[in-house]
């Protein structure tokens, strides 16, 4: 799994937020993992880091770093 630090994710609406974004472009069977104190999204590396970071921006929570 690809590991992307956001910013601006304070609570499990924000998790939820940011998990239902995701869904909706890979699908409900997408490998994603929220986990809001730590500010860390983690995808499955078939997800295109451009486009998952592209999502997260456009959902309000800009990615500070991407790792793998």
């Amino acid at each position: 799994m690809r590991t992307f630090k956001v910013k601006g994710m304070h609570c499990g609406g924000c998790g939820r937020n940011v998990s239902k974004a995701l869904k909706q472009h890979f699908g409900e069977d997408a490998e994603v993992e929220v986990d809001v104190e730590a500010g860390e999204v983690r995808v499955a590396d078939l997800a295109d880091p451009q486009v998952v970071s592209f999502i997260l921006d456009g959902a309000g929570y800009p990615v500070q770093q991407v790792n793998d």
